[in-house]
């Protein structure tokens, strides 16, 4: 028995020393050993560094006239549950700037090194959504109070630390807005929009509150809200079971233009320039997506299907959208179920453009990291060379680096 012993243990070492002389001298020279070493765990190193998906075969798809592409890094902003996010440039850096959901801390993280660093230690728990101004510099918390159905919306206004600080920290201004705010969308500048269900109006004021005006009066109340050019889209919450409506707002003189409905389920995303906008809606239990062009009303239907607001339109290229597509089509009962987070997606990332009709996959994170993404609130660094997103599913804040496209 012991000499059969011996002889198993004397096999096994002259197969680990044969292996590991094969893995060495037979590896690629120009891969460092240590880099050798944690391209065979399955997450690398297992630290927060962008992990790269270069070497991860892409799944071919078979819906229309479709290519498959590559991309280099998908990686993790924050694990930390975050509220809302901005994508922006600092000195020649592309930083991200989130809300901590749970204590209301503000950090950055410099994209390139993922170095990350708290700018407020303000604690203000329970953030449940954060709106950003396009800067950074200024954001609207909104919370529960006290654990009640009543929300508290309190714009802060960050000032950054003198250039002889060695502290980080910003200094924070709070302002609160009044009124019960239904919905919120971010303009341009330091323009903020709102709907308020007391006064069942929509106001445009500046980020704290400020030189407030009401630009819209209606009896209904359920907005959601779109900046778009010079306009706001403003179209009806969604429902499966109920028909959606959408229309444009002008800002200046308040004219009120339908552009869709009724569709049930309906959710719209318009472009920055506010002449296209991306749809959803259900049509006999099955989810569509559109583009329309409201210069010239024509239509271009998008495949595969999803939901509108995993979606963001390019600003540098003209009828370019970076979208999140669930892997299986969103089935009966959405979007409801996914709202209520009865639901969740296992997402893929495509790149449309409805100027030829091709559909190219960025990534699908379940192949490539073995984790599913379901992709909310996306967001494009000023030179498109990032793609920010919440994932649904435990709220984490993530990024996709891009390639030329």
């Amino acid at each position: 028995m012991k000499k059969i012993l011996i002889i198993l243990i004397a096999v096994i070492s002259i197969a680990i020393i044969a292996f590991l002389g094969w893995y060495f001298i037979l590896r690629d020279s120009s891969i460092p050993v240590g880099a050798t070493l944690r391209n065979v765990l399955p997450f690398g190193s297992g630290d927060n560094t962008p992990q790269s998906t270069t070497n991860n075969p892409q799944p071919t798809t078979d819906i229309g006239d479709q290519q498959t592409m590559t991309t280099s890094n998908m990686f993790h902003i924050s694990d930390i549950p975050v509220a809302g996010a901005v994508v922006f440039e600092k000195e020649d850096q592309t930083v991200v700037r989130y809300v901590d959901r749970a204590t209301g801390h503000i950090y950055e993280a410099d994209l390139k090194t993922l170095a990350k660093t708290k700018i407020t230690n303000q604690t203000l728990p329970k953030i449940y959504e954060a709106y950003f101004r396009a800067d950074g510099n200024a954001v609207l918390l909104r919370s529960l109070k006290d654990n009640s159905d009543v929300v508290e919306n309190l714009s802060l206004a960050l000032t950054p630390p003198q250039g002889t600080s060695t502290d980080a920290l910003y200094a924070v201004s709070s302002t609160a807005l009044r009124g019960d705010i239904s919905a919120v969308a971010v303009g341009s500048g330091n323009a903020l929009f709102y709907a308020l269900r007391d006064t069942t109006s929509i106001i445009t004021s500046a980020f704290n509150g400020a030189s407030a005006r009401t630009i819209f009066t209606a009896p209904f109340t359920d907005w959601r809200l779109a900046a778009a050019g010079n306009s706001l889209v403003v179209y009806t919450k969604a429902s499966v079971n109920i028909p959606g409506y959408a229309y444009t707002l002008n800002i200046s003189n308040g004219a009120f233009t339908k552009i869709l409905g009724p569709l049930n389920g309906l959710i719209v995303i318009p472009n920055t320039a506010g002449n296209r906008v991306l749809y959803s809606y259900v049509e006999d239990n099955k989810a569509k997506l559109f583009a329309k062009n409201l210069t010239n009303n024509t239509f271009s239907e998008i495949l595969p299907v999803t939901l509108a607001e995993k979606c963001v339109w390019s600003i540098r290229k003209t009828g370019i959208l970076f979208c999140a597509a669930p892997v299986d089509a969103p089935g009966v009962g959405e979007p409801d179920n996914w709202y209520r987070g009865a639901t969740h997606f296992s997402d893929r990332i495509w790149l449309f453009d409805i100027n030829t009709d091709i559909a190219q996959v960025l990534i699908e994170p379940n192949q490539s990291l073995g984790i599913d993404i379901d992709m909310v609130e996306p967001k494009l660094s000023s030179n498109e060379d990032y793609l920010v997103f919440i994932n649904k599913t435990d709220l984490s804040l993530w990024a996709l680096r891009l390639e030329a496209f």
